[in-house]
């Protein structure tokens, strides 16, 4: 069996719910989310590789598609049959791509805030400067949140490939999956929707809902809304 993310486990009476973090963020910022579906799932919220928690320990498996091999394999070790994944910006496009390499373990895919329309511009994404200002930027937002702080936490090699990786994600035409259900946006999400269309969902068919007032984590800021649109995206 190959090495397994750690997570944390908000066990709950239903099937089996992974959600996933983003890019320079951890899994406490699922926590809120995880509480309001735990008594509908059992729900595991890992650390993804070079973030909080799961860390360099797995690897260099940094990339989009490692990634979502790594949560498949988790999927896999839990053993509770197919997940329904709900991922957070870099997140979602892991589920996407777990959905893809192994739908038999996937129920639905639900995104949040997953839009790469800023992932395209000036700057050089993989530059050391340009990604530690990234880090820093989605730090001071997290905190502003009420988020604790991941600065130190985060390996600067893994932001770098997986920022690039993302961005290789971004301009595949087949990134998308007939699994994903929903893509929930707040305010700089949505700006990205209409900047580039459908590209901000992958797919036809996915049912697109913009939660006005909020920023770039709503499943902070409205997690129990956030889990009603997950809740009827599943049975969708």
């Amino acid at each position: 069996m190959a090495a397994v993310l750690e997570y944390d486990r908000y066990p709950g009476p239903g099937p089996l719910a992974v959600l996933l973090h983003g890019w320079a963020c951890a899994g406490e910022d699922l926590r809120p989310l995880a509480l309001e579906l735990a008594g509908r799932y059992d729900v595991l919220v890992p650390g993804l590789p070079g973030h909080p928690r799961t860390g360099a320990t797995l690897g260099r498996a940094y990339g989009v598609e490692a990634m979502a091999r790594c949560v498949l394999d988790l999927v896999a070790a839990v053993d509770r049959g197919p997940a329904l994944l709900v991922g957070h910006s870099l997140g979602g496009a892991i589920a996407l791509a777990a959905a893809r390499l192994e739908p038999e373990l996937v129920t639905r895919v639900v995104t949040v805030e997953t839009s790469w329309a800023w992932v395209a511009a000036p700057g050089g994404l993989v530059d050391p400067a340009e990604v530690e200002r990234r880090i820093t930027s989605v730090n001071n937002k997290r905190e502003a949140l009420g988020l604790a702080t991941v600065a130190g936490q985060l390996d600067p090699a893994a932001m770098a490939e997986s920022l690039s990786s993302v961005l290789a994600w971004s301009r595949d035409p087949d990134r998308g999956s007939p699994l994903h259900r929903l893509g929930v946006f707040g305010d700089p999400g949505w700006a990205g929707v209409q900047a580039a269309g459908t590209q901000g969902t992958a797919a036809e068919g996915v049912r697109v809902v913009q939660l006005p007032g909020c920023g770039h984590w709503p499943h902070v800021e409205r997690p129990a809304e956030v889990a009603q649109l997950v809740a009827a995206a599943e049975t969708a």
